[in-house]
């Protein structure tokens, strides 16, 4: 009769093994099972299974190890895996694009009042290769 359960690849053996060997160091050092995993905010249980090598742990778990433990993971780049997730501010996204328009790349089509103390502006912006370069002089100014 089959075993029923993820299959895991060649690559996420090596990655489970690893995971467990690091993992039963951190155990040890701690002296508890317990501790390590409200280091690293997962469940015991889980914890415990990933130090027995027996299960994978989500992304999370490996970044949170990364960065609490110092732990280099062998399979992967940490650079790429454990960038920030999130920006601070939807504005920062933005900053880059409004920096990169030229004026002559903008088009007002409406200005309407918005309501108190404020204006509605619809803004037509034709996107090209040039108005991406950096070196481009005729940039929209943006004030900070």
């Amino acid at each position: 009769m089959k075993k029923l359960g993820p299959r895991h690849t060649y690559a996420e053996k090596l990655l489970m093994k690893q995971v467990a060997t690091e993992f039963t160091k951190k155990w040890k050092e701690l002296g508890s099972g317990k501790r390590a995993a409200e280091e690293l905010g997962v469940n015991p249980k889980s914890f415990y299974k990933y130090a027995d090598g027996t299960d994978l742990p989500r992304v999370e778990v490996l970044r949170a190890a990364h960065k609490r433990w110092k732990i280099e993971w062998n399979l992967f780049d940490t650079s790429t895996l454990l960038r920030a997730v999130k920006p601070i501010s939807a504005e920062q996204l933005l900053l880059p694009l409004i920096r990169s328009i030229r004026e002559e790349d903008v088009e007002v089509v409406e200005v309407v009042p918005g309501g108190d103390s404020s204006l509605r502006v619809i803004l037509r912006i034709k996107f090209t290769a040039e108005s991406s370069s950096p070196t481009t002089k005729s940039r929209v100014q943006v004030k900070r």
